[in-house]
Parts: C-alpha cells; sequence; structure tokens
C-alpha cells in the first residue's frame, strides 16, 4: 500500500510539473507576442521590381535590429493582383494587430487605407505611383491620417527623351496597361499628355490579367514602332510574354522596371527598387520605434534613378546607343 501511495505521489508530482511547465512557456510566448513588434506586408503581385522592394524592405529592418522571427513577427502575402483579395488579406492582418501594415502597389495600399480606418494601425505604402490621385494622401509633406509611404514615380517625360535618343525614328509607341488598376491608368493619362507633346501616336491595349497580357502585345504588332510598359504591375508580372512578342517581331520594348532588363527589354529608366525599398524600412522603424507617426513623415519620392541598356538586344535589333547614353547608363550583356 506503501508502495502505491508513493507511486500516486510520484506520478501527480510530475502531472504538476508538466502542468506548470506548459503554463510557463504558454505565458512566456503570450507575453513575448504582446512585445514584439508585428509588420505585415501586403503586395500587390509578384514580380521582380516589387520583389525587389520587399527584399529592401526586410533588410532595412534587418539593419536596424529587427530580425523576423527573433524580434519580430512578419507576415507577408500576395494579393495576386485582386483587390478583393487585398482587402481580405488587410482585414486578417487588422485582426492581427499589426503595429504597421506595409502595402506594396497601389491597390492593397487603397485597401489597406480604407479597412484601417479608426483603428489607428499605421500604413505604409511603397511603389505608389500617384499617392495624391489615389487619395491616399491630400497633402505628401504632411499625410493627414495614418498613411505615409514612398512613391515610385518617374516623370514620362523624362523616359519618353531617353527613348527617343535611342530610337529617333519612333512615332507610333504601343501601350500596355490594365484599366482597373488606379496607377497604371494614372500612368496612361501622362503618358498621353507627354507622347502629343512629343508628336507621338500612342497605341494602347488593355490586359486585366496577366492571361491577357499576351494577347495584348500580339495586338500592337505591326502597329508601332516601340512597346512601353510603365509601371503596369499586370503587364510587368507577365514581361516575358512581351519580351517575346518583342524579340519574333523585332520590336524594341522599353520599361520603367530596371529588372526587367535581363527578360529582354532593350532600355529602363526608373527607380531602383530595391533602394526605394530601404527607403520605406526606414519609415517603419521610425514608426515601430515610436519616433513618429505616419502624420509626421512626409511622402518620399525614389532618391536612386537607373537608366540601363541592354547591348544584347541592341545588336539583334541593330541599333547603337548613344556614346552620351553609353557613358550615362549601367549596361547589360556583353
Amino acid at each position: 500500500m506503501n508502495k502505491i501511495f508513493k507511486q500516486v505521489v510520484v506520478a501527480v508530482i510530475a502531472i504538476m510539473a508538466l502542468l506548470i511547465g506548459r503554463w510557463l512557456w504558454t505565458n512566456k510566448t503570450a507575453q513575448t507576442s504582446i512585445n514584439i513588434p508585428i509588420v505585415s506586408i501586403v503586395q500587390v503581385i509578384e514580380h521582380p521590381a516589387l520583389d525587389q522592394t520587399r527584399q529592401g524592405i526586410m533588410d532595412e529592418l534587418a539593419a536596424s535590429g529587427y530580425i523576423s522571427g527573433k524580434n519580430m513577427q512578419s507576415f507577408y502575402e500576395s494579393a495576386q493582383g485582386n483587390p478583393a483579395l487585398a482587402t481580405q488579406i488587410v482585414q486578417k492582418f487588422v485582426g492581427q494587430k499589426s503595429s504597421v501594415i506595409v502595402a506594396i502597389g497601389t491597390t492593397p495600399a487603397q485597401a489597406a487605407a480604407q479597412v484601417t480606418q479608426g483603428s489607428n494601425i499605421p500604413v505604409v505604402f511603397a511603389s505608389v505611383t500617384d499617392p495624391v490621385g489615389t487619395k491616399l494622401v491630400t497633402n505628401p509633406e504632411k499625410p493627414e491620417q495614418n498613411v505615409t509611404g514612398v512613391s515610385n514615380f518617374v516623370a514620362v517625360e523624362r523616359q519618353l527623351k531617353i527613348f527617343l535618343k535611342i530610337l529617333p525614328s519612333m512615332t507610333r509607341l504601343g501601350y500596355i496597361y490594365n484599366p482597373g488598376e488606379a496607377n497604371s491608368v494614372t500612368l496612361l493619362e501622362k503618358t498621353q499628355v507627354a507622347t502629343k507633346k512629343e508628336g507621338i501616336t500612342l497605341v494602347t491595349t488593355p490586359a486585366s490579367k496577366t492571361s491577357e497580357v499576351l494577347s495584348a502585345a500580339q495586338n500592337l504588332v505591326g502597329k508601332v514602332d516601340a512597346i512601353f510598359v510603365n509601371n503596369d504591375n499586370t503587364a510587368l508580372a507577365a514581361f516575358d510574354a512581351v519580351a517575346k512578342i518583342g524579340a519574333e517581331n523585332k520590336i524594341p520594348v522599353f520599361v520603367s522596371d530596371i529588372d526587367c532588363l535581363n527578360k529582354g527589354a532593350l532600355a529602363a529608366l526608373g527607380p531602383d527598387q530595391y533602394q526605394l525599398g530601404r527607403q520605406t524600412g526606414k519609415m517603419i522603424v521610425k514608426i515601430l520605434e515610436g519616433q513618429a507617426k505616419p502624420s509626421d513623415i512626409p511622402v518620399e519620392w525614389p532618391k536612386k534613378i537607373d537608366l540601363k541598356l541592354n547591348i544584347e538586344v541592341a545588336e539583334r535589333l541593330g541599333i547603337q546607343f548613344m556614346d552620351e547614353l553609353v557613358s550615362e547608363a549601367e549596361q547589360f550583356g556583353n
């Protein structure tokens, strides 16, 4: 009987020790999750430029001591070009009590601004072309609400002047855009104005989904001297299709995304998306450390804009770059 009693006591002690240990671990985990910041990132769609932006954000956070899985929780989801999905993702991030929601691209930025109204959750956007026109901010110098960030806008006039130096005979320019993407519509309007000033006819073709980009590019064959993809996330996500049509029909393809040079673009004038991500990361750090609210942080524009030329594509097209452009640009290919 004595022996049985001792066994029961030992078993009870073991169970109590297990329960106390589990309680201590759970309590520690709960405290940790409460104390560490939660950075939640939603990206409009995945393509190299925006992926570089996201990498720049994470690298800047790490450089400032915020390491995901150690002293920071981070979540990432792609909206796959779907506005409704972007809203659902943001709603989930709000439910997770995110410390800051980072929106890469215009569509998720608009969703984040709308869903977080009244929640006091800071929103920091990146790679948004027109933060004023899309009603994310009214005054970029002093954002009024809980939203600020970094735009990726580069003046279309500046891009066209470079493209005309490469292709002086260009009179008809093809343009692929998504009519359901606010930043793409804004850029279309700006491009229409800029091409008119230069005496260039702009031939537009819509692509609302990545699966439509190939046929949109095919629609331009025989109608244009070159094709321009300007920060349209749908067309950039399916840029291989545009490059394929350009190569098959000897049509030069210009882009605003410097990361598309290795996919067959002839030339690009655009922001360094990685550095744009680093800019965005600095804003996030200020907010996480309580140094500033979004309303204290002015909207920024790209600090680094690059011109890149693809020598291999130029040779296949029989195009020779001007010496002044070659000296100014970073070159891709031999």
